[in-house]
């Protein structure tokens, strides 16, 4: 068994880290850390680590620890993972990477200095309909792939407390938060670099980052891919609502997604087939299962790199500085 430490006990550690964790065979939850004492205390009581900690330091300095996960805010990413790569953890680290490209670099280039592994948690990567049509693309249904589309507006932290949206406005909104795991799939489904992006965008006061982005990127050796995420969708109306599509399209066929509905569609050219998929979870197992693989083969399986991350979110910004332009 793997024994793994989880810094940043917050909302994504509560409903996919701390309890995928608990569950999984072959990770052990042997340390917590957050600096807020009360949440450590609540997710001690869930989960029963073996240490609980309120600076990741003495964390990363644990005997007999392989992993950290870094789930705390995205401006203290690069800091604690290099401090866990500086003591031979591997790192599975939140999107987004880091808030710079920059420091996205400092930590791909120690994760390679450690020779320890760098995984970044996309949903792209394990969500069902995701997983779908990667293998879709792969088995070669669409032929050559020449157009990716990727639709997501809903009304986000808008439901929650202001200062939770303010804190993820401040860091970039939706095309940064959101955005990022779309121009990870974006490389992921085409095997394709990013070549430029022109984005537009809606900026509501207070804010000075939009609050709705549409991003058009060209990618390499031809193809264009867009990306579409926003948080006004039913921000004032009584009822939460929100729209979800996938389109990939290729020479030999296409494959849509919506949400509402839950339909994936595949046009090939034997036929057209339909079937639903209403598993819309973020799949935390699968990437812990891929973690361990990963650990024990010295290389990364079915997670993406660093390198991916920094591609992601340099992006992501990139679409955001085009928005704001």
């Amino acid at each position: 068994m793997l024994n793994i430490g989880v810094i940043g006990c917050g909302m994504v550690s509560g409903y996919g880290h701390l309890p995928t964790i608990a569950a999984s065979k072959p990770w052990h939850l042997a340390a917590v850390c957050d600096t807020d004492e009360k949440r450590l205390a609540d997710a001690t009581e869930k989960y029963h680590p073996d240490e609980a900690f309120t600076d990741y330091r003495k964390l990363v300095k644990l005997p007999g620890l392989d992993a950290a996960v870094v789930a705390t805010h995205v401006d203290t990413h690069e800091k604690i993972t290099l401090a866990a790569l500086g003591h031979g953890l591997h790192v599975f680290c939140e999107k987004p990477m880091a808030a710079s490209v920059r420091r996205c670099r400092r930590m791909v280039d120690a994760a390679a200095k450690a020779d320890r592994l760098l995984a970044v948690n996309f949903n792209t990567r394990t969500g069902t309909v995701y997983r779908r049509i990667k293998c879709l693309i792969d088995e070669g249904a669409m032929g050559e792939v020449r157009v990716v589309r990727f639709v997501f507006d809903w009304s986000c932290h808008q439901w929650h407390p202001v200062e939770r949206l303010e804190q993820f406005m401040v860091g970039g909104g939706p095309i940064v938060d959101s955005g990022v795991h779309f121009f990870d799939g974006i490389r992921w489904f085409t095997g394709r670099e990013i070549e430029t992006i022109d984005a537009r965008g809606v900026i509501l006061e207070p804010h000075e980052n939009p609050q709705h982005v549409i991003a058009v990127c060209r990618l390499a050796g031809g193809g264009v891919a867009l990306v579409e995420a926003g948080w006004l969708y039913t921000r004032r109306t009584k009822d939460e609502g929100a729209i979800f599509r996938i389109d990939v399209i290729g020479d030999d066929g296409a494959v849509t997604f919506v949400s509402p509905g839950e339909i994936l569609r595949v046009y090939t050219r034997t036929g057209t087939s339909e079937e639903r998929i209403e598993d819309r979870g973020k799949h935390f197992e699968i990437a812990y299962e891929n973690l361990a693989e990963s650990v024990e083969k010295g290389r990364l399986v079915g997670l993406a790199s660093g390198e991916d991350g920094l591609k992601a979110t340099e992006a992501a910004l990139r679409a955001l500085a085009s928005a704001r332009r």
